[in-house]
């Protein structure tokens, strides 16, 4: 389904208003700037139109899951989320008196498309790491030459390069 309407489709809801809840498949093109995010699962929007003189607000409520990489195993991690948003569109061209600080934006060729409003939403709410069960469980990860320690541990952990430097200081 898509969130696409006209802008004369809206003006008919102006009275009694307009709520939606629809299911939105979101292409991982679409999210090709953040090579993280490995996939994201049908979205859930539910929205309602706000009606005023000079402009239509959309309150969003935006659910879903996207999958991003562990930050210490790489492997996939289902994410939840869920996201509030409100994007307001102007229904004339602005006269300068406008708020500042108010995020509002402009119509195009009488179209309203909420789908790059969506993935900047999903884009901004993605977190900078997330860590999979599994590697949380783990008490001790470790490899070829390497381990993982906490800050506790390694506080007390002698570099293995600096160990000669201690006996210099035992003569």
């Amino acid at each position: 389904m898509s969130l696409t309407w006209s802008v004369p489709d809206l003006m008919q809801y102006r009275d009694e208003g307009l709520s939606f809840n629809k299911e939105v498949v979101l292409p991982l093109e679409l999210f090709r700037s953040d090579p993280e995010i490995r996939s994201i699962s049908p979205v859930e929007v539910k929205g309602v139109v706000e009606f005023s003189k000079r402009s239509l607000t959309f309150h969003l409520r935006i659910s879903g899951t996207m999958v991003l990489p562990c930050a210490l195993t790489l492997e996939d991690v289902d994410y939840p989320f869920q996201i509030n948003s409100a994007e307001t569109f102007l229904l004339t061209a602005g006269n300068g008196d406008e708020d500042e600080g108010e995020f509002v934006h402009t119509i195009e060729n009488e179209q309203i498309d909420l789908i790059p409003y969506l993935v900047e939403a999903i884009m901004v709410e993605k977190p900078m790491r997330v860590v999979s069960e599994k590697a949380r469980a783990q008490d001790h990860l470790s490899g070829n030459d390497w381990a993982l320690v906490d800050e506790e541990t390694s506080k007390h952990q002698i570099d293995p390069r600096l160990e000669k430097l201690k006996k210099f200081f035992d003569d």
